[in-house]
């Protein structure tokens, strides 16, 4: 018997472990050929004093900071056992038939000092190519099979179109350092997944592989993991709950659920039109309309207020002298099954000098602080949470902005990740915590080397476009004389 296997569901549920993201690799996914990025998240040895950990992602327009968030927006919804939208149907590179992520973990267990590095990764592909064969509406199996890809043997279907399929998932355990076994491999066309040794500790006997397959179907056809499905995860629970497999499965699927959260660009959207204002919470997003109430269950308007009120007391740190608050306009039912269920009419405000102010008056930063503050708040406290947003900087004052991430490295718990254009945290945070983008999209990651302590990383990010001293290029340079000259070739075609 395996060391792990000796470990029992009572050793350790006792606590929630410390889970950290530690490494992301993508390949053929958006523009990124291949990119890799470790993050140093120092040691989770000693629960009592683990502190934040922050990786800010910076680089050129379209040079891969997106397709880093867009990645883990795949990565929450699979893990949590949800569907991938088919938004993300063209996020296969060019010309190319899969894409593969692949994402470690660390998960510390305080309770008995156990600590574990898991890694999950997939496949990715669309249901329809959009390089070649578009008429046909559909992919040919036989070029993809002939190509190693094994798991998607009779799942298109030419009804439907710009659907992602996910295949060849594949879940390792590495304890200690030591040597990384493979648990799940849904590669194989005869059963479920192998190793077969792994499956009998996790399934049982083979009554359970039809049922496996079944989900391993529906998975495919509804855009999920068969991993993380619900499916899934049932058989393994009703087989051996005890088993440190399903257990370290079940707490990842947890994470994904209540702890991970990903903010990509198009959240700020409805900010920038001023239409709504999304907060952000730890159980979902309320979309709050600026011109007029929205309807809230009674039993969410009383957790809402709480939570605003507590969040409305950084607001006025941040931004002094401005506070929100939910107001309650009139009373109304919902109905809810078949029954009817009290709720509220409410509105969002904001107050200053005690007058109160409509928040469709507030500028586009101050509505986009305050949309994501609460999940700030929960980042900062909760040494579980990983907080992932694209553009962090958008409309935020450059100074107020380095103050939250030194905040945020200095006396946080959680794990914050960002992409940026605003240049002010590479003077304010520790250099570990900086990649920057490349023009190379075989190596689309890269961290500046022989920077010294005393260096500011702001400079030498500057001298390294012009001097490019560097062994990967950071900046596709551009020439004024010839910006310019199209400026002016342009007016004359405008004529």
């Amino acid at each position: 018997m395996n060391k792990m296997d000796e470990y029992s569901l009572e050793d350790l549920e006792k606590t929630f472990p410390t889970i950290r993201l530690t490494k992301v690799v993508l390949s053929n996914f958006r523009n990124v050929e291949h990119g890799e990025i470790t993050l140093c998240n120092g040691k989770l040895s000693d629960s009592s004093n683990i502190k934040s950990n922050i990786l800010g992602i910076y680089g050129q327009n379209g040079s891969g900071k997106t397709a880093f968030i867009e990645a883990l927006t795949i990565l929450k919804s699979l893990m949590s056992g949800e569907e991938i939208d088919d938004e993300f149907s063209d996020c296969i590179a060019f010309g190319e038939k899969v894409a593969t992520l692949e994402f470690t973990f660390n998960l510390y267990f305080s309770e008995n000092k156990k600590e574990f590095q898991t890694t999950y990764s997939f496949c990715l592909m669309a249901q329809t190519n959009r390089n070649e064969n578009k008429d046909k509406g559909m992919i040919l199996n036989e070029n993809v099979l002939n190509e190693g890809y094994h798991d998607i043997e009779n799942i298109i279907d030419p009804g439907k179109k710009d659907k992602i399929i996910i295949f060849n998932e594949k879940f390792y355990i590495d304890e200690n350092s030591s040597r990384k076994q493979i648990i799940i491999d849904t590669s194989s066309q005869t059963v479920p997944f192998v190793p077969d040794t792994k499956r009998k500790m996790l399934v049982g006997g083979k009554n359970q592989d039809q049922v496996l397959e079944l989900a391993k179907n529906i998975a495919r056809s509804n855009s999920k993991s068969f991993i993380f499905s619900e499916e899934t995860l049932s058989v393994f629970e009703k087989n051996n709950k005890k088993c440190i497999y399903y257990l370290i499965l079940y707490f990842l699927n947890t994470y994904a659920c209540h702890y991970l959260f990903v903010l990509p660009t198009k959240s700020a959207g409805l900010i920038r039109l001023n239409k709504a204002l999304p907060l952000h919470f730890r159980f979902g997003v309320i979309r709050f309309k600026l011109d007029e109430p929205i309807v809230i269950p009674e039993k969410v308007f009383k957790l809402v207020k709480n939570i605003i009120r507590n969040t409305s007391l950084v607001l006025e740190q941040l931004v002094p002298g401005l506070t929100i608050d939910i107001k309650q306009l009139s009373e109304t039912l919902i109905k809810q099954d078949e029954t009817s269920e009290k709720a509220f009419n409410v509105i969002l405000i904001a107050r200053r000098d005690n007058k109160e102010l409509p928040l469709r008056d507030e500028s586009d930063g101050v509505r986009r602080i305050i949309s994501i503050l609460n999940l700030l708040v929960f980042a900062f406290n909760n040494q579980v949470v990983t907080l992932a947003i694209d553009e962090f900087d958008a409309g935020v004052y450059e100074y107020l902005l380095g103050e939250i991430l030194q905040i945020m490295e200095e006396f946080g718990k959680g794990q914050f990740i960002f992409t940026s254009h605003n240049l002010r945290p590479l003077e304010i945070i520790n250099k570990k915590f900086i990649c920057f983008t490349t023009t190379n999209p075989k190596n689309r990651y890269f961290r500046l080397k022989n920077v010294a302590a005393t260096n500011n990383l702001r400079d030498t990010y500057f001298r390294e476009i012009l001097v490019r001293e560097q062994k990967e290029e950071i900046y596709n340079p551009t020439k004024r004389f010839k910006i310019i000259a199209a400026l002016k070739k342009a007016s004359g075609v405008l004529k």
